[in-house]
């Protein structure tokens, strides 16, 4: 996608900008965007996981876990231990950052 930055003015672009952070819904994130992040390094991604009923995965070990517990996102302890095997860990900085997997939590 090719962004248009400059607008002429500086009022002109940072009225776009405004609106391109509307369009993409990312005008009010619960964390700042970062400069740098362990998604620049293609160590972290950002993902919402949601199912339904019983998730039957391996862990590292190739040990079946069977996850029934609530809830049933990303923030289910289970899948988080599991993913922890693979060194694939939940995000535990400061604030909220549902999404975000990395392989240092940050």
């Amino acid at each position: 996608m090719n962004i248009e930055w400059d607008h002429g003015e500086i009022d002109a672009s940072v009225k776009a900008a405004k609106a391109m952070l509307i369009v993409l819904q990312i005008n009010n994130l619960p964390i700042k965007p970062a400069l740098r992040s362990q998604h620049n390094a293609g160590l972290a991604i950002d993902m919402d996981l949601v199912w339904s009923g019983l998730v039957e995965v391996n862990d590292a070990s190739g040990n079946l876990v069977k996850i029934a517990t609530l809830p049933r996102t990303g923030m289910n302890r289970q899948l988080i231990a599991v993913a922890a095997t693979y060194g694939v860990k939940k995000y535990n900085g400061p604030g909220s950052d549902r999404p975000h997997w990395s392989n240092n939590g940050y």
